[in-house]
């Protein structure tokens, strides 16, 4: 699989009118991030899209196309990596949490965290 994934570095491929990719990984780290625009007629077959916002005549066979918002607490190896930026603990993507007590009093509190998926 080719991979142009933004957790790579490898940049985007140039692409022509008419061309096909297939088994090719273009996931973009923030959703809705155009990729191939002025280039007509592309087809994906089998690729990874996810974030990607694509050239309104391209087709997709079997593609993920979502849209995540990436949360650096449920993904710190990507904080370690320089390719997210740390958040607070009690950051928008806390999807539940735990609080510990001792004897009545709050000694910690555990958060859980999901990736946001958006329209």
């Amino acid at each position: 699989m080719a991979n142009y994934a933004w957790t790579t570095g490898n940049a985007l491929p140039s692409s022509e009118n008419g061309q096909i990719f297939e088994n090719c990984n273009f996931h973009q780290k923030a959703p809705h991030t155009a990729i191939f625009s002025g280039v007509t007629g592309l087809i994906f077959r089998d690729c990874n899209l996810i974030n990607c916002d694509l050239p309104a005549d391209a087709v997709t066979v079997r593609c993920g196309t979502d849209h995540y918002e990436y949360c650096a607490n449920a993904n710190p190896k990507l904080v370690e990596r320089g390719l997210l930026t740390a958040e607070p603990e009690n950051c928008s993507h806390v999807t539940g949490s735990d609080t510990i007590q001792v004897a009545g009093v709050t000694v910690e509190t555990v958060y859980y965290y999901a990736n946001k998926k958006v329209s």
